[in-house]
């Protein structure tokens, strides 16, 4: 297992589309590809209390599964 020190995360996709979000996260969970979803603004915050956000989310995923998870993605949208 890499050290912390040893992961770069990179951007794969940002999306305002919550419905969007969960089909790239179920599609790269499904691929065993770990992924981070990363808020804009006060998105984290909103999502608490409404269950959505208008700022949008990152996704992003370790360097080496890069052109993996875009291949993926790709295939779906």
């Amino acid at each position: 297992m890499p050290n912390n020190k040893d992961i770069e995360l990179v951007l794969l996709k940002s999306t305002n589309n919550q419905f969007e979000l969960d089909i790239i996260k179920g599609l790269l969970e499904d691929n065993q590809i770990p992924c981070l979803i990363q808020e804009k603004g006060s998105g984290g915050y909103l999502k608490i209390i409404t269950g959505s956000s208008l700022f949008g989310s990152d996704i992003l995923v370790e360097r080496s599964q890069y052109e993996k998870a875009m291949e993926l993605i790709s295939s779906v949208l």
